[in-house]
């Protein structure tokens, strides 16, 4: 039989990007605007966390739908980082999204505007479910992030956890809106969400709603911006902040923070340390340029200054 630590982690990334970092001067409604410069990076909140899982050293599978020449365009730099993250699910003649983040010196930095990716059919879904599937007796634990394209049930990742529990693999889950709401019912076993998100769906104060998730999964995270990370259990609360000199770029740094707390999970940390680690995950992100991605060697530098601290 094959141990925990043989098995992959399998992320999924139903609704993988092109994310394009754009430089410009300034937006001025009604008229050209230029774009100055343009990055391209293999994104989606799944692609990530993959990401960072494998510079971590971790073992990956990105399951998702993969959009015409976009999507073969996402794998192939995906591999260009990562060569040994492996791919499943169908390949789809629509093409997957372009997410664009401006860079400028003005009020627009950092603002993002997100495709709404392709369709999926009914068969496009079973298609991926099955591969799903197939992969489960091969998985250590299964993180679900991000947005579904349209045609997609809104109940996905509902059906996805259903399917793992069946399997015995923990999932942890990422998402908003009716997906979120859905997945709750089948509990997975760990959650990430931002202040913002979670005071929205339980319609309370923060404080409340960080007891009120308790009751829908086993390990939450709970992040608050620069006040950093809480990692609530059934009878325990555990903060945790990595600080930075100079942040760079905020984008994707939720889904390396949720890659920290996995990696936490698999090597079975005390619950501080998880909340560390994932702590330094997501500030090692905004350290560089590249989007939504780590380096190991921050993470780990982070930590050092962190354990001085405590």
């Amino acid at each position: 039989m094959m141990t925990t630590a043989e098995k992959r982690v399998l992320v999924l990334c139903p609704n993988a990007a092109i994310d394009i970092f754009a430089w410009v001067e300034g937006f001025t409604q009604g008229v050209p605007n230029r774009i100055l410069k343009e990055t391209r990076y293999p994104g989606g909140k799944g692609l990530h966390v993959g990401m960072a899982l494998s510079e971590l050293g971790i073992p990956v599978t990105i399951a998702g739908f993969w959009g015409g020449e976009a999507g073969i365009w996402i794998k192939k730099a995906c591999n260009e980082y990562y060569p040994k993250i492996e791919f499943i699910g169908p390949d789809i003649s629509e093409w997957s999204r372009s997410c664009y983040t401006f860079k400028s010196r003005g009020d627009f930095d950092d603002t993002e505007i997100l495709g709404p990716g392709p369709v999926v059919t009914d068969s496009d879904f079973r298609h991926l479910m099955d591969s799903i599937e197939t992969m489960l007796s091969n998985t250590a634990l299964i993180a679900l992030c991000g947005s579904w394209p349209k045609g997609s049930p809104e109940n996905g990742y509902q059906q996805v956890i259903e399917l793992a529990k069946k399997a015995s693999v923990r999932s942890f889950l990422d998402c908003t809106g009716p997906q979120l709401a859905n997945a709750l019912k089948a509990q997975p076993y760990g959650l990430h969400l931002n202040r913002k998100e979670i005071t929205e769906y339980f319609q309370v104060e923060f404080d409340t709603a960080k007891k009120q998730i308790m009751e829908y999964c086993d390990l939450a995270a709970i992040t608050d911006g620069s006040k950093g990370l809480y990692l609530i259990s059934e009878n325990e609360m555990h903060h945790a902040l990595a600080k930075i000199e100079e942040v760079i770029s905020t984008i994707g740094a939720g889904d390396c923070l949720l890659a920290g707390i996995i990696a936490g999970v698999l090597q079975n940390l005390p619950h501080q340390s998880i909340a560390n680690l994932g702590a330094a995950c997501g500030a090692a992100n905004c350290m560089r340029a590249d989007l939504g991605m780590l380096h190991k060697e921050d993470v780990e530098r982070l930590l050092a200054v962190m354990a001085e601290q405590n």
